[in-house]
């Protein structure tokens, strides 16, 4: 009896003990895809090697852009009195996130953009966007990324010559705006693509807009195939450079329970309940 006790114990707990968590991060080195101005990762090892004493030892020298990788767009990038990296609030950083998807869109043209229309779109389907808000674009771009060619869409580092998905203008605007209508905030917006603004821009006015807000950008995100429309909670843990405009970033979701616990109802304090009573049986 006790052995099949914990047997059932043991299954509810992995069942629904364990949250999942999605990394929607790529990783920062030698590959890593940067907006072609300047330099991107290099390294150099210090030390890889057993030490005179015996234990072994691993140190490096790295050099790279801030804007490299899935990394955050400070809003100092593009707003003179923005905060940098460094000055962004903490409660800033976690959040709901809700995901728009444009991939159809982007299946047939390489330069389509989220529009004023799929932002209500999405409202009209899901409701408002909670208190707290960071926003994810999904576009499929990110089937792409490693392939400098074929991400920015185009062989050349002349900007004007890149073609890939972004939001437009005015869907910026709208979201700028969203807290003085709604009473609920915006802190962030991410895409799975080299850049916020059109692929061309000269300008950034995309940047600009929300920067001025101080709602930061992410760009460059990994697995957004993966995140839920909603009911994803993520942090964003970006390196803390003082003064930064920005900087490599580790985004990490945690995905909403979709299990046997919510198809049945089975709240939380009654599967506490439960193990509570199998304890008390197995011991």
């Amino acid at each position: 009896m006790k052995s099949e006790c914990f047997s059932i114990l043991l299954s509810i707990y992995f069942t629904f003990g364990r949250a999942e968590y999605l990394d929607m991060s790529y990783d920062v080195g030698e590959e890593s895809m940067f907006w072609p101005v300047g330099n991107g990762f290099t390294r150099a090892d210090v030390t890889r090697d057993y030490q005179p004493a015996g234990y072994w030892y691993h140190n490096e020298m790295l050099s790279f852009p801030e804007h490299i990788s899935t990394h955050m767009d400070a809003p100092s990038h593009f707003a003179e009195n923005g905060w940098t990296v460094d000055q962004i609030p903490l409660e800033h950083l976690m959040g709901p996130a809700v995901k728009i998807d444009i991939s159809d869109k982007v299946a047939s043209d390489q330069k389509a953009i989220l529009t004023t229309d799929d932002l209500s779109d999405w409202w009209r389907k899901y409701g408002d966007f909670p208190n707290g808000t960071i926003v994810f674009v999904y576009t499929g771009w990110g089937s792409r990324y490693g392939n400098q060619t074929a991400y920015f869409g185009s062989n050349s580092t002349n900007s004007s010559t890149f073609r890939f998905p972004a939001i437009s203008v005015g869907a910026a605007q709208i979201l700028t705006q969203y807290e003085r209508t709604t009473g609920y905030q915006i802190l962030g917006v991410g895409m799975d693509t080299p850049s916020l603004d059109e692929s061309d821009s000269q300008t950034f006015k995309v940047h600009q807009e929300l920067f001025a807000a101080n709602i930061y950008g992410l760009e460059n995100v990994a697995n957004l195939e993966k995140l839920p429309v909603t009911g994803a909670t993520v942090t964003i843990m970006p390196i803390k450079i003082k003064d930064g405009s920005g900087g490599p970033v580790r985004i990490i979701a945690k995905l909403p329970e979709v299990n046997a616990a919510s198809d049945k109802s089975l709240t939380r304090s009654s599967l506490s309940l439960l193990l509570t009573l199998l304890l008390f049986i197995y011991y």
